[in-house]
């Protein structure tokens, strides 16, 4: 299986279109189509489906598709080492952190990369920790930052900073005349939170089954965007991190009470033994635990550093 007909492969599965991936590529589509044809023939297996409107893939195309992906990286990476030396830090490295965390950390962790290692490519994405574990587990990112991962065999973690959580709403559907609020008087409040698998929804949830305490949920949402939306619409209230809803309290649509006794969510930095052993990976892991580190000694990032 040569890289060249991975890459066409990868590209008509993430167009979902044959003709769309040759205009992408550069090339002809017979061109693309002969090596998918022949990738087929080599892995024995058909990996796409004709549909009246592009391709979809079968199960053996998202089980190559997920595999390619981790293998085309790993060649860009070698390929870049051996280009540039050993000497320089150079290479890939994909880092996933929840919305509100990057929120603080992505624009000073990456003005810190580009200046000092200008041979590290950093790709980010963002995302709730349910998925980011996904991501990590399946090799589609190198290092996370997820909050109040379950222990995993096969990963590292690490603590960087505990974050106050807060319960966010608008005015009108706050508790009035209080200067804080405690978990008992969720109970009495509509809210909107993440589907249980993830972190937060499992943490509240275990809190809410020690205290016997039942919540009233009117929607769970596994996009902090929407989430937002629907606290500025009335719909309920939730609870989010200082980070999570910045914009809105600057215009002054949704307002928050923090929790006494404080209520945190750990944000830690997970990553895959074995990847302790790149170089990139190990630079870019440090920057993270100096970037928190800074930003919460000059008051930029509320919570508690270890």
């Amino acid at each position: 299986m040569e890289s060249r007909t991975l890459r066409y492969f990868l590209a008509v599965a993430e167009f979902g279109s044959y003709s769309r991936a040759a205009e992408f590529l550069r090339i002809s589509q017979p061109a693309i189509s002969r090596q998918i044809r022949q990738l087929e023939e080599d892995v024995g297996k058909a990996l796409f489906v004709r549909q009246s409107q592009g391709v979809s893939l079968t199960e053996a195309g998202k089980t190559l598709f997920l595999r390619g992906q981790i293998i085309l990286r790993q060649i860009e990476e070698a390929r870049a080492e051996v280009k540039r030396g050993s000497r320089a830090i150079s290479g890939n490295v994909t880092l996933a952190v929840p919305p509100a965390a990057g929120h603080y950390l992505v624009p000073s962790l990456v003005r810190y990369l580009s200046d000092t290692y200008p041979d590290l490519a950093l790709r980010i994405v963002g995302g709730f920790s349910v998925l980011i574990h996904e991501w990590l587990v399946r090799g589609q990112v190198d290092i996370a930052c997820m909050h109040d991962p379950l222990p995993q065999k096969g990963f590292t973690s690490e603590r960087l900073i505990d974050e106050p959580v807060s319960l966010v709403g608008r005015k009108d559907l706050l508790p009035r005349n209080r200067k804080f609020i405690r978990m008992e008087d969720l109970e009495q409040i509509p809210l909107i939170l993440p589907s249980r698998p993830n972190a937060s929804r499992r943490l509240l949830d275990g809190w809410m089954a020690r205290t016997g305490t039942a919540l009233d949920v009117r929607a769970e949402v596994d996009d902090p965007t929407l989430i937002r939306a629907l606290c500025r619409d009335g719909v309920g209230c939730s609870l989010l991190t200082q980070g999570n809803f910045q914009a809105e309290a600057r215009l002054g649509e949704l307002q928050a009470l923090p929790f006494k006794p404080a209520f945190y969510w750990k944000l830690t930095l997970v990553q895959a033994a074995t990847a302790k052993s790149s170089p990139a990976t190990a630079v870019v892991a440090d920057a993270i635990r100096a970037t928190v580190i800074k930003l919460h000694a000059k008051g930029k990032w509320p919570g508690r550093v270890s």
